[in-house]
């Protein structure tokens, strides 16, 4: 089931202890919730993999502006 939702987070990058606190927290809750071990690195790529492009459309959009 869970693969069916996330996949597995593939490289590394580096994005600072408070996002990644905040990444923590919330794949806590989702863990918490659902029954699911969901670790910080599947919560950011499930955000990248579902609502990617609309924040690159979002920033271009407003970068330009």
């Amino acid at each position: 089931m869970l693969q069916d939702v996330m996949k597995e987070p593939s490289e590394m990058i580096y994005i600072g202890t408070t996002l990644h606190q905040a990444l923590e927290t919330f794949a806590a809750s989702v863990s918490a919730h659902c029954g699911y071990s969901i670790t910080a690195a599947h919560f950011a790529q499930y955000l990248i993999d579902h609502y990617g492009e609309i924040a690159k459309d979002t920033i271009i959009a407003t970068l330009k502006n």
